[in-house]
């Protein structure tokens, strides 16, 4: 065992190597705890401010660089730390056997241990000989040490950034490889939209053409309809006046008939002197009269079934149609067509039926403008809604015609609109029974469509064979 004695005539301390405090941690330990044994009048000057730290406090960076100076400045306290920490065990263990020679191998196996800085502080408080030259080698093994713990801790770094690069890479091609088929995915679905729009195109458009031939045909065969319909009539109506010359002529025939037998009876009579081949004849006569009667009964009749009657047992003429003709009541108008799989009173439905050939719009003006522009003047209301309306023509092509009441209108003139025919009732008549009347007026071949929300005029458009839509669908098929 090597002989370990505190010297006191060492060199001065600003000439010893300078050692981290990592590495005296051991002996800065041991001066904390002389510290704390030291009655207060023999604590250094220096160390006053540490008196009353418990180890916790003395472990700290300030505490221990106070320590070394103390232990570096006041000798007689770096003797009493010296005494203390070179009685224990495992530092005399660390000088045993130390030679200059060994420093090399002693340093090493120090690091090996983990130990190193209980090597050094031991050779600083006992300082052997040679111990100057262990405390070097000491300093160049922890610098060394310290290195290669920072480049491994680089190495490490690095390889922890290499392997976040290569899994952001691997995560940028992954995502890369999913962009690529999520791309192919939807470049194949609008493909396969693009055909399927084509197909559904094409096929709507052999069913518009289907369905305006059909339409072609059904005008035709209205215009066929009307024609043979106006032929009837006039035939009818020459029939009836047939009738009415062959009822004349019975009647005239039953008077003849009657004074005939008026005749007869007195010719009959006792004492006339009329002979028999007379009254033959006069009875002849008489029942000639008598069957031309029953056979004109029997024109008179087959004309008046070949009549067209609306209501009643007389003809009545139809408005709207060329002078002469009739309508029987049996004609009904054909109602305007909603498209499958639609609500007749949506907006879509109403843009679908007005764009039909052969289809008018009627519009009840101030059921439908009070809803959209209430606050407004009047005048303001059916400026706005004509404007409105004529926006909707152009858009379908569809012919308007917009009714108002005419009590409040004054001699103000209704405004132009392409394609929307404003008309005001009577001052004493609601626009509502005018609208009724005027589709009525129409043809019985021209679809109608109304727009109100009054229940009256819902119910006599539809026994008119119109389609009717409340106001704020068609509100909302203008947009406004």
């Amino acid at each position: 065992m090597t002989d370990v004695t505190i010297v006191d005539d060492q060199p001065a301390m600003a000439q010893l190597p300078r050692l981290p405090e990592s590495l005296l941690a051991p002996l800065l330990d041991a001066a904390g705890e002389v510290l704390r044994a030291l009655p207060a009048g023999d604590v250094p000057l220096a160390l006053r401010p540490l008196v009353g730290f418990d180890r916790r406090g003395m472990a700290r960076s300030a505490a221990r660089q106070q320590l070394v100076k103390a232990v570096e400045a006041d000798e007689g306290f770096r003797s009493k730390v010296a005494e203390q920490f070179l009685s224990r065990s495992e530092v005399r263990a660390a000088l045993d056997g130390w030679s200059p020679s060994e420093a090399l191998r002693r340093v090493a196996d120090a690091v090996e241990r983990s130990d190193l800085p209980l090597l050094a502080s031991a050779l600083y408080a006992g300082r052997p000989g040679g111990w100057e030259f262990g405390l070097g080698v000491v300093c160049s093994a922890h610098d060394r040490s310290r290195r290669e713990h920072e480049e491994a801790d680089d190495a490490k770094a690095m390889q922890t950034q290499l392997s976040s690069l290569d899994e952001a890479r691997r995560r940028a091609q992954q995502g890369l490889d999913d962009a690529r088929a999520e791309l192919a995915r939807a470049e194949q679905e609008l493909r396969d939209e693009r055909r399927t729009r084509r197909t559904r195109e094409e096929q709507l458009e052999r069913e518009a053409e289907g369905v305006m031939r059909r339409a072609a045909e059904l005008e035709a065969q209205v215009a066929r309809q009307d024609a043979a319909l106006d032929e009837a009539v006039g035939r009818a109506a020459r029939e009836a006046e047939r009738a009415q010359r062959e009822s004349q002529r019975v009647r005239d025939a039953d008077a003849e008939l009657a004074e005939l037998r008026a005749r007869l009876q007195r010719a009959a009579a006792p004492g006339t002197g009329l002979r028999y081949s007379d009254l033959r004849a006069l009875a002849d006569a008489a029942d000639l009269a008598q069957r031309l009667a029953a056979g004109l009964g029997g024109v008179v009749e087959h004309a008046r079934k070949a009549m067209p009657l609306e209501t009643g047992d007389e003809p009545t003429p139809v408005e709207g149609r060329a002078a002469g003709t009739k309508r029987t009541a049996r004609e009904r108008r054909p109602a305007p067509v909603v498209p499958g799989g639609m609500v007749a009173d949506s907006p879509a439905a109403l843009e679908a039926m007005v764009r039909a050939p052969a289809t008018v719009l009627y519009v009840d003006g101030y059921n439908v403008s009070k809803r959209a522009w209430g606050d407004d003047r009047p005048a303001d209301q059916r400026e706005r809604l004509s404007s409105a309306l004529a926006g909707l023509h152009a858009r379908t092509g569809c012919d308007v015609t917009v009714v108002f009441d005419g009590a409040d209108v004054g001699a103000a003139p209704p405004g132009r609109r392409p394609g929307v025919r404003v008309l005001f009732s009577a001052e004493h008549e609601e626009a509502d029974a005018l609208i009724i009347r005027e589709i009525a007026a129409l043809p019985t071949r021209i679809r109608v469509v109304v727009v109100s929300s009054d229940r009256w005029v819902r119910e006599h458009a539809e026994a008119q064979g119109a389609v009717v839509v409340s106001s704020p669908t068609l509100l909302a098929a203008l947009h406004a």
